[in-house]
C-alpha cells in the first residue's frame, strides 16, 4: 500500500562512522566542580563512560540491521523527501496510525511500540514519520517550517501518498504540535488524536479561578520556564549560534541531548536504563550522521514566529498523562483547552512514554480507539 513512496535502505557510509569515531577519541573533557553532580549540567564522569561506550562498544552496523528490519520509506511532499517507517498489520480492519515523534528524538522512539500496534485488539496500521529536519527526512532550506506548516504536509502523507481517507495520530512534545494543527485543518479525516505529556508554556493570562492542583501546576510550569527552559529560548532564538558546536562536535551532541534525558525520563539514577543505551545512541548517530541537529533545533524558532491556528478541533481527543513528565497536570487544566473523551494517568514513564513504556502506549491507543 505504499506505491506513491520509494523503498529506502539506511546506508551510512563506512568513512562518517570512522570519523564520529575518530571524534570521540579526540575529546577534550571540562573541568568541573568537586560534588556537582548533574546540578552544572551533564555530569562529567558520566559523559565519559557514555562516549567510552559510543567509541568503543556500540555497534552501528547491528544497529543499522536492526532498524532496517523495518520497512522505510521516503515520499515527495511539497517539495521535500519525507521519511517514514511503514508497517502494516495483517487485519482488513486496521487502523491507520500516524506516529509523531519531537525534539530530541527521532523514529527511533517508536520501534518497540510499533510490533505491539500492528496485531493488537484494535490492530493498526503504523506510519512512524520523521518530521522535516529530522533524521531521514530533507531539511528544509527555506525559512517557515513551524509546526503548523508540517501539518499539511504530514496529512498529504497519509492521505494523498498512502491513501488512507481517516487515520488517527498518537504525538508528543514538538511532534503534538503537529498534530493539534492537522486535526483543526483536516478534521474530516482525524479518527482521533491521542497524545500527552507536560506543556510548561503558559500562553496568556493566567485564569483567576484555579482549583488548588491548577495553581500547584502553574507554580510548577512557572519555575521550571525559569530554571530548565533555557535550552528552548536559545534554540528559538539564536539556533545556527549553537548549530555550529553541536554539528561539529559528537561529544558536544550527547552532552547537550544526554542533560535532556536525564531531566525528563522516569528513572532511578540512570536515564539509559529506560531507553537503553544502544537505542539512545543510536538516536544521536542519525543525528550525526545526517547533520540533522541544525535543523531540528530550528523548528522551536519557527514555532514561536508561526504558531499556527488555534482552536479546539472537533475531533475525539485522549491524553495518556505520565505523572513523572517534568511535573504532573491536572485533568481541570486541560480542559481548558477543549473536550477531552478519554484520560489515563500513570506513575510510570516521562516524557518519552513510548521508548519508556512502550506497552502501557499501546494499551492506552487501543483503548482509546477500540472506544471509538
Amino acid at each position: 500500500m505504499t506505491s506513491n513512496a520509494d523503498a529506502f535502505t539506511i546506508d551510512i557510509a563506512s568513512d562518517i562512522i570512522d570519523d564520529l569515531r575518530a571524534r570521540l577519541s579526540q575529546t577534550r573533557f571540562p573541568d568541573t566542580v568537586a560534588g556537582a553532580g548533574w546540578d552544572y549540567g551533564t555530569k562529567t564522569d558520566y559523559l565519559e563512560t557514555l562516549i567510552d561506550y559510543w567509541r568503543n562498544g556500540y555497534d552501528w552496523e547491528a544497529e543499522q540491521d536492526r532498524l532496517n528490519g523495518f520497512d522505510h520509506f521516503k515520499a515527495r511532499v511539497d517539495g521535500l523527501d519525507v521519511h517514514f517507517v511503514h508497517a502494516t498489520s495483517s487485519r482488513d480492519d486496521a487502523i491507520p496510525l500516524l506516529l509523531l515523534h519531537g525534539w530530541p528524538s527521532s523514529f527511533v522512539q517508536m520501534l518497540d511500540l510499533i510490533p505491539q500496534l500492528t496485531e493488537g485488539e484494535p490492530a493498526f496500521h503504523v506510519v512512524a514519520a520523521s518530521l522535516p529536519g529530522f533524521g531521514f527526512s530533507d531539511r528544509p532550506s527555506e525559512p517557515g517550517m513551524s509546526p503548523a506548516a508540517m501539518a499539511p504536509m504530514m496529512h498529504a502523507l497519509m492521505h494523498d501518498v498512502l491513501g488512507y481517507e481517516r487515520y488517527g495520530m498518537r504525538s508528543s512534545d514538538l511532534g503534538a504540535g503537529v498534530a493539534s494543527a492537522m486535526a483543526l485543518s483536516h478534521p474530516e479525516a482525524v479518527i482521533g488524536s491521542h497524545t500527552g505529556g507536560t506543556n510548561p508554556y503558559l500562553q496568556g493570562e493566567i485564569p483567576t479561578d484555579l482549583s488548588e492542583a491548577e495553581a500547584e501546576f502553574v507554580a510548577n510550569a512557572q519555575n521550571w520556564m525559569q530554571t530548565e527552559m533555557a535550552y528552548a529560548q536559545l534554540h528559538a532564538s539564536k539556533p545556527q549560534t549553537l548549530a555550529v558546536a553541536l554539528n561539529d562536535s559528537p561529544a558536544g551532541l550527547a552532552s547537550w541531548i544526554v542533560e535532556k534525558f536525564h531531566k525528563w525520563v522516569d528513572h532511578d539514577g540512570d536515564p539509559m536504563s529506560r531507553v537503553g543505551r544502544d537505542a539512545f545512541l543510536t538516536n544521536l548517530t542519525i543525528y550525526w550522521a545526517t547533520q540533522t541537529i541544525g535543523s531540528s533545533m530550528r523548528l522551536y524558532y519557527e514555532a514561536v514566529r508561526s504558531p499556527g491556528s488555534w482552536g479546539r478541533a472537533d475531533v475525539p481527543v485522549g491524553y495518556l498523562m505520565p505523572r513523572h513528565d517534568m511535573f504532573p497536570t491536572p485533568r481541570e487544566w486541560m480542559e481548558r483547552q477543549g473536550p477531552i473523551g478519554h484520560w489515563t494517568e500513570t506513575d510510570q514513564g516521562g516524557h518519552f512514554m513510548e521508548w519508556e513504556q512502550p506497552g502501557i502506549v499501546a494499551d492506552d491507543l487501543q483503548r482509546f480507539f477500540g472506544a471509538l
